[in-house]
């Protein structure tokens, strides 16, 4: 028998909702082997079955065609179509270095229960990013009649669930699922499903941004369109091999895949990161279809659209514009995966150096972003005090449970691979066995307004994130009116997760919802009458680095005549300290904000609001006393705040603001707010004073008292320009 050596390779999804990747090789596969063993040779179908239109995407002079295009025109679609499927199992020789299915042995069992979920006699329980019903079990589509799929429904009013069911999230885990059990079902499945879905989704003329087409279409926002397009790439080489894939439908797909490769083309928004995965799903069909007509125009196209976007859409520190840590990981993975697939099939011209220029950046912000547990395990459940012990902030759109160790610890494997000169990504992809330890101390990223302060980068480390952007919620539509609003991670824990985002919005409901986790007392951060900010021009005034503590003082124009400086010192590289002072001209009542983690029970988190804070009773020892002192006398109310880290899904959590009375000729309200980790909160006593004797715009000097020992601390600013 010849054999003939090939390589085979699936490309997974890098956008912000779906994201994976892994690494290839080469296999050797028979030329007349099946995927049930043995020969197999497909029923010719009959011609009036084969859609003729779909060999008119196809390049018949393409390098193994020659057979199709002998059929196709000689007026035999049937053979012609038979002809495709050995082209696709024996000619087909693209490189894809995003995954090997030799590395596919098993399955998880959260990719199985997708998988078979999502079959007829489970209910047609499709698997729609996170969400679920009152079971926890994906939301079943199955009709009325109980004989099909009723697409229609939509379970919960959320518009995120509506967009998201047409990006078919469980084709690839059925893929994954008949390629390591070899059973039927899961391909019979997807071909009848897609089949329906296409049947009851027919394609607007047009998708223009500004203008888009009535409701019924939202199956086909040109965002979902995409992350079907990058699917359907690794769909084929799940299936390439198997006898369930009839030659009719492999040119069923394959006139499909061309149609929606030219509708993304047609309809690509301006910006965003929308726009980059377009043209990702571009550029990776143009490089794994070379044998579709237009492939070359496509991957021209794309990856023309990636060079431009990947400055456009940057700021000069590397963030993305859209402001959001979800999306700027997405969009990471959009820019590789395209760059990696060009240079394995010899198109490595596409991507020019200033390209991975950009992308050193680009990922130089996830790799700070991270806290130090970003390689632990971190899969708890709701009813589990791990399942917030997250890897990235919760900031705006980003659900940090979307990021697992799994999905980290392969970018940081990534970059380092896209970067061998970078000592520390190889520190991170290799969990610190070798390369070099990132530095410690303060990372500023001021265009895109996040800063980070931190002691190390294992698990057992101290650190901060600060958001205090220059973008508001009607400018970045993934932002929130967060403005010096922070989190804080110590020794695997978080102890003052921000909100999240609860919900996309759809319904009224839903936008209210949205816009109640986005409100500024939503976050801990100052408020003036519990108002969001009017403004959100973030700066930073000051950052400094010395042996006895770090300093950061970040300032944003919070109200019409009140401007809130957030001065953060690190003392001893082991506590903070922060300042909080809003001067101006307005007066009122100024509220300094601040949301716990949840407990699993009233005594682990505690508000003492006789004492303006609160504290923490782990049994584990991982505790943080918190105390706040102010220029004028204050009172300190406990709330019930929220937090989120899936879409449609909250918990409560001890939440407390503390109230000063600011009046008019008050120069300004200035609180100092002591942070103090110890292993028994009832053990230890902080206390803080001002030492100078009024409000300065360039100044401050403040005493604190905590451990038994005193610190002096102090800032000194340049005067604004």
């Amino acid at each position: 028998m010849k054999m003939k050596l090939l390589r085979i390779s699936v490309f997974v999804a890098g956008i912000a909702f779906v994201l994976t990747g892994c690494l290839s090789d080469d296999t050797i596969v028979s030329s007349g082997g099946s995927s049930t063993g043995g020969a197999y040779e497909p029923s010719k179908p009959g011609n009036d079955e084969v859609s003729a239109e779909a060999f008119s995407a196809l390049n018949l002079d393409y390098p193994g065609m020659e057979t199709v295009k002998r059929d196709v025109e000689a007026g035999e679609p049937g053979s012609a179509s038979v002809a495709l499927r050995d082209y696709y199992r024996y000619n087909s020789g693209v490189n894809n270095p995003l995954l090997n299915l030799l590395s596919i042995s098993s399955i998880s069992d959260t990719e199985l229960a997708t998988a078979n979920e999502a079959l007829f006699e489970n209910g047609y329980r499709f698997k729609v990013s996170t969400f679920v019903d009152s079971d926890g079990r994906p939301y079943s589509y199955l009709n009325a009649a109980g004989d099909g799929i009723d697409w229609t429904l939509h379970a919960d009013g959320d518009q995120e669930l509506r967009g998201q069911l047409h990006r078919h999230q469980w084709f690839v885990p059925q893929a994954k699922a008949y390629y390591v059990t070899k059973d039927e079902k899961y391909i019979n499945s997807w071909m009848s499903v897609y089949d329906d879905w296409w049947a009851n989704h027919p394609a607007p003329e047009s998708y223009p941004e500004n203008n888009p087409p009535k409701d019924k279409y939202i199956s086909w926002v040109p965002l979902s369109v995409a992350a079907r397009v990058q699917d359907m790439c690794s769909l084929m080489d799940y299936y390439r091999w198997a006898d369930a894939f009839k030659p009719a439908a492999l040119t069923r797909f394959v006139e499909r895949l061309a149609f929606q490769v030219e509708f993304i083309k047609n309809n690509y928004w301006s910006d965003s990161n929308h726009r980059i995965s377009q043209a990702q799903a571009v550029t990776l069909a143009g490089l794994l279809f070379p044998e579709m007509k237009q492939a070359s125009e496509w991957v021209t196209n794309g990856s023309t659209i990636l060079n431009e976007e990947i400055v456009k859409q940057y700021f000069a520190d590397g963030w993305l514009k859209d402001n959001d840590l979800h999306y700027h990981i997405g969009s990471i993975e959009s820019f590789r995966s395209a760059m990696v697939v060009a240079e394995a099939n010899g198109q490595t011209d596409r991507f020019p150096a200033d390209y991975i220029a950009a992308m050193r950046k680009m990922v130089e912000v996830e790799k700070y972003l991270i806290y130090p547990n970003y390689a632990v395990y971190n899969e708890g459940n709701v009813t589990d005090a791990d399942y917030y012990n997250y890897s990235t902030p919760n900031f705006g759109d980003t659900r940090p449970s979307s990021w697992t160790r799994n999905i980290l610890l392969r970018h940081m494997r990534n970059y380092r691979d896209l970067f061998p000169d970078d000592q520390e990504f190889k520190w991170l992809a290799s969990q610190g066995a070798e390369g070099k330890m990132p530095p410690t101390g303060i990372k500023c990223f001021e265009d895109g307004g996040h800063y980070t302060i931190r002691n190390g980068w294992t698990e057992d480390a101290t650190m901060m994130v600060l958001v205090n952007a220059a973008q508001t919620p009607e400018e970045a539509w993934h932002r929130q009116w967060d403005n010096n609003n922070f989190e804080l991670y110590i020794n695997g824990r978080q102890f003052f997760p921000d909100s999240g985002v609860f919900s996309y919005g759809g319904t009224s409901s839903q936008n209210a919802s949205r816009n109640t986790y986005a409100r500024t007392d939503y976050h801990s951060t100052m408020t003036l009458g519990n108002a969001n900010v009017t403004s959100c021009r973030g700066v930073c005034r000051l950052a400094e680095e010395r042996g006895d503590y770090d300093l950061l003082v970040l300032e944003n124009p919070s109200y019409a005549g009140l401007t809130h400086r957030r001065s953060v010192w690190f003392v001893d590289h082991k506590f903070f300290v922060i300042l909080d002072e809003g001067y101006g001209t307005a007066e009122g009542k100024v509220n300094l904000n601040f949301h716990l983690l949840p407990g699993m029970t009233s005594s682990e988190v505690v508000v003492d609001a006789a004492e303006n804070g609160a504290h923490t009773a782990f049994a584990d020892g991982n505790n943080l006393l918190v105390r706040t002192f102010a220029n004028k006398a204050v009172t300190t109310t406990a709330r019930t705040g929220y937090v989120s880290l899936v879409l449609d899904v909250t918990t409560e959590r001890p939440s407390y603001q503390v109230d000063l009375e600011k009046a008019a000729g008050d120069k300004a309200a200035r609180f100092i707010t002591v942070l103090y980790p110890t292993s028994d909160a009832s053990a230890e006593t902080v206390s803080a004073e001002f030492i100078d004797e009024e409000f300065s715009e360039t100044a401050a000097r403040i005493s604190v008292t905590a451990g038994g020992q005193t610190y002096r601390l102090s800032y000194t600013l340049e005067p604004k320009n």
